[in-house]
């Protein structure tokens, strides 16, 4: 059998595949590694020597040329941010202005719906964010005035 192991955290934890279906894993412990496949778990001191004894092919951890952040990076108003939070499920990055504030504020530029007009805000707090309808982030207070003319 040609088997593979996929790192998943670097020099850590891979999972070891047939090629197509995943069979076992191997975690690095602090005496050695342990190798599962199937039912069977063993205990090895290097790669090298699970390699020879398994015939599994370790592959090398895959780095992407362009490292972007999972969110894109918005202006914010004052020089520090403070308790700097994201929300995941609106892709917005929350903070404070300062650090015992408990009014959290979202980054960049917002066109935001109140009484059927549509405000340009910069930084609001994000209790309007959650209130009321709104398009933004936008890094720009240009990009955030063209969402209002396509409306």
């Amino acid at each position: 059998m040609n088997l593979k192991a996929k790192p998943i955290i670097n020099n850590q934890y891979w999972v070891i595949t047939d090629g197509q279906n995943k069979v076992g894993n191997v975690i690095a412990e602090g005496t050695g590694y342990e190798v599962k496949l199937g039912d069977n778990i063993e205990h090895y001191d290097s790669t090298k020597t699970i390699t020879k004894i398994k015939n599994i092919r370790f592959e090398p951890i895959v780095k992407s040329k362009i490292n972007t952040p999972p969110f894109a990076i918005y202006p914010t108003t004052g020089n520090k941010v403070y308790n700097s939070i994201l929300d995941v499920k609106k892709r917005l990055h929350l903070y404070t202005k300062t650090t015992k504030s408990k009014c959290f504020y979202v980054a960049g530029w917002f066109v935001v719906k109140q009484n059927d007009e549509f405000q340009l805000i910069f930084c609001p707090k994000y209790i309007f964010i959650q209130r009321y309808e709104y398009k933004g982030p936008f890094k720009t207070e240009d990009e955030a005035k063209n969402s209002i003319n396509i409306v």
